[in-house]
């Protein structure tokens, strides 16, 4: 299976990628003997999800995550019972710097080593697009499953893995997998996600129609209530596996009889489920595995997480200007009011391709830069999704439409909200929808819905994400093909400031 790996000398070669070969270990092995898993009363599930991060994640005076330690904890569980699968929920690419620029394929390599039997599809899954994420199922030697994403020709992304069915001891566990979100990735014009119920009940239908299952255990990448409503609405689920509910906690609760499960966000923890046969009926009982500063690293995995971060170091550490005001973006801030970081990053996208407009999602925003440098890690992790910044010609219309579907999910913090650079709008949240946004101006100027304006924007914008739709006649300038990623123009911009200094100065306000 390829590994690939980066090797950038300077920050335009960043997102380049190399294949070679890996360090790969088959899955637990289920064959037979005096320890032979197949026996085994109890089925012991492991799950875990968004693995945006191959080593240790310090933060919020914490120590958790890691392959390394992963592997240990689920090396210590296989021990004690043989009959363990490991269930990973999704989101291994994308989302992060590290995500950013290795688009999930070291993770794939440490899941093949570690042994994971079983994968479902997040949405940062995709943010490379279609034909990254089927290269990251390529080179998995574990199987993928997704019940509720198909291709623009209406078949299942994953042929034949809509479900599986896994023999776990003497319990035969039946699979189906969800996703939601595929709106905010660069696939939204590749994939559909059908409805997470009606998807549901078709592939248990499927499965317990064409094998004997004993358990059904719903992997989603879906909330907590809405988790609830898949449960309420499929009888047939014994168990959920949800996304993480917070960042430092695992969470287990219950709706009726059936489980709802999400362990921590970066792979802080492992959630354990042990289902065993009594008098007839299967018992599931939840649980909840650290995997944290006092779990020991495994040492090839601990070289692995080293060999990545010595790579990021070389490649990332170049200084390329001095930070006076810090870049900073509290409790999301960029999603629904002007900040400094946004301010900076429009400014780049417009000062590069020196268009009338900048526009940045500020759900696209990933990372602060407090200073006192900015270097190439710090550009990187701002805008890790690798996203082109185009150029097009609008019309004024046109912008005026897309502000208002950019601030219609502000007050779920919707990613689509826009900072801009060259303009200025005020929007009200408690307006009706399509009504919130009023006072636009370029350069100081009215906008006239009859002219036309150069714009800066990403392909992720252009083409629709989060719902903005109103680039969608633009005429483009500079192409895909042609344009720098998103990373690429902040670092060309903070080059030449040489000293970042920029403050909010009242391109977006808040009105009541």
């Amino acid at each position: 299976m390829p590994r690939h790996t980066v090797l950038a000398a300077t920050s335009a070669a960043l997102a380049g990628l190399l294949l070679a070969a890996p360090a790969a270990a088959a899955p637990p092995e289920h064959a037979a003997g005096s320890d032979n898993p197949r026996t085994s009363q109890t089925a012991t599930l492991l799950y875990f999800h968004d693995a945006h991060e191959i080593g240790p994640v310090l933060g919020g005076g914490q120590d958790r995550g890691g392959v390394a330690r992963l592997a240990t904890a689920i090396d210590t569980v296989r021990a004690e019972n043989p009959a363990t699968s490991v269930v990973f929920g999704g989101d291994l690419a994308g989302g992060t710097l590290f995500g950013g620029l290795y688009k999930g394929f070291p993770m794939v390599e440490a899941f093949n080593t570690i042994g994971i039997d079983l994968a479902n599809f997040g949405q940062h899954d995709f943010d490379f697009g279609v034909d990254n994420a089927r290269e990251l199922v390529a080179a998995s030697d574990f199987p993928w499953i997704s019940s509720n994403l198909v291709d623009g020709e209406g078949e299942p992304f994953v042929d034949g893995g809509t479900w599986a069915v896994q023999q776990v001891g003497k319990v035969r566990v039946g699979f189906v997998g969800l996703t939601d979100a595929i709106e905010t990735t660069s696939a939204s014009d590749q994939l559909d996600e059908l409805d997470a119920v009606e998807s549901t009940r078709s592939a248990v239908a499927e499965m317990t129609a064409s094998e004997k299952v004993d358990v059904v255990v719903a992997v989603t990448q879906h909330p907590m209530e809405e988790n609830r409503e898949l449960a309420r609405a499929v009888p047939q689920i014994d168990a959920i596996f949800g996304e993480e509910m917070a960042e430092y906690d695992s969470v287990i609760e219950h709706e009726g009889d059936v489980p709802l499960m999400a362990s921590e966000g970066n792979m802080g923890s492992l959630v354990r489920l042990d289902i065993t046969k009594e008098h007839g009926e299967y018992a599931l009982a939840p649980s909840v595995v650290e995997v944290d500063h006092t779990v020991a690293a495994d040492p090839e995995l601990r070289a692995m997480e080293e060999r990545y971060a010595a790579e990021m170091e070389e490649n990332l550490s170049t200084v390329l200007a001095t930070v006076e005001t810090p870049l900073l973006n509290p409790d999301h801030a960029s999603r629904r009011r002007e900040t400094a970081l946004g301010n900076f990053v429009a400014d780049a996208f417009r000062e590069y391709h020196g268009t009338q407009i900048g526009w940045m999602n500020g759900g696209g925003l990933r990372a602060e830069a407090p200073g006192p440098d900015f270097t190439t890690r710090d550009a990187y992790a701002i805008a890790p999704f690798d996203n082109k910044v185009m150029a097009v010609q609008v019309s004024g219309a046109g912008i005026v439409q897309a502000l208002e579907q950019a601030v219609a999910k502000v007050d779920t913090l919707g990613g689509g909200f826009p900072q801009v650079s060259g303009m200025s709008y005020a929007y009200s949240p408690t307006a009706p929808v399509g009504s919130r946004v009023s006072d636009v101006r370029v350069a100081g100027e009215p906008i006239d819905p009859a002219a036309t304006y150069s714009a800066a924007v990403t392909n992720y914008v252009a083409g629709g994400g989060d719902g903005v739709t109103g680039f969608a006649g633009a005429e483009v300038l500079v192409p895909v093909s042609e344009a720098p990623a998103d990373a690429e123009a902040i670092v060309a911009h903070a080059t030449d400031l040489g000293v970042i200094d920029v403050a909010t100065d009242g391109r977006i306000t808040v009105l009541p």
